[in-house]
């Protein structure tokens, strides 16, 4: 189906440099991939090797201090150390004091008050990601061999202090992935522009002009979300089929659409 899509929200993002560089954790930052896609879900990620050590625990995961000075965590419905989460806490295991200290430096780091927090403000990628896929047969649902790919959307931990602490939130190059001031992140997925179903389009990074108009296909009605790494944007479309665009029924928006951050 051929769809005309409409612009009608725009706002900042942050991908991957435009040339490759390497991150200050030890990895390379990359462009983020080209392409059309479906979003698959929008969930809190939990990662298990790579980035195990800060993103080993979903973000929110009530945390406490206990009395012999040990990070312990409320993971699968009891408290438990920080050290029994996955091997790469566990290396720490006979060091307790050790690990307690650097969750109390990166909490420091990151511009919170008071010494300890109450639950976990460290994942690597927020508080929410959004995570697509490759639609090979069109029918905006993952499926068959479809598997999600490796970028997200997400938000970080230095722009949500940033937001929590009512600071100046100052997006930086991703690893490939796009990045999103938390706020924004909450009124996406809040209003109904971002579901499980909804396509996803990231530009390649010549794409310089942002179109107020123009079509897709194979498209379908609803909306659409385009990721402009060259300009640092991403807009929100109104997909409308062609054979339906003068239907004043087609011209309807989400209820809470004004509630998206509007000042970019």
């Amino acid at each position: 189906m051929i769809c005309r899509l409409t612009k009608i929200r725009e706002f900042d993002a942050m991908g991957g440099p435009g040339k490759p560089v390497k991150g200050s954790d030890g990895f390379m930052r990359t462009q983020t991939r080209a392409g059309r896609y479906v979003i698959a879900t929008i969930e809190k990620h939990v990662s298990s090797d790579r980035y195990g050590f800060w993103s080993g625990l979903p973000w929110g995961t009530p945390m406490r201090l206990s009395a012999k000075n040990i990070t312990e965590v409320k993971a699968r419905g009891k408290w438990i150390p920080l050290t029994s989460v996955n091997a790469k806490w566990g290396t720490g295991a006979r060091t307790q004091d050790k690990v307690t200290e650097t969750i109390r430096d990166y909490y420091k780091q990151l511009g919170y008050h008071g010494s300890f927090p109450d639950k976990w403000v460290f994942n690597d990628f927020g508080h929410n990601s959004i995570k697509y896929f490759v639609d090979t047969n069109h029918n905006w649902r993952k499926d068959g061999k479809e598997a999600v790919i490796g970028d997200f959307v997400h938000t970080t931990p230095g722009n949500e202090a940033q937001t929590f602490l009512g600071d100046t939130v100052k997006l930086d190059h991703s690893h490939g992935c796009i990045h999103l001031m938390p706020g924004d992140m909450d009124n996406l997925t809040g209003s109904g522009y971002a579901q499980p179903g909804t396509s996803l389009e990231v530009h390649p990074y010549t794409d310089l002009h942002i179109p107020t108009d123009t079509t897709r296909d194979p498209a379908r009605p609803g909306f659409e979300i385009h990721f402009f790494p060259g300009v640092d944007k991403m807009v929100i479309y109104q997909s409308e089929a062609m054979a339906s665009v003068n239907d004043s029924t087609t011209n309807k928006r989400p209820a809470s659409r004004d509630t998206l951050h509007r000042n970019h």
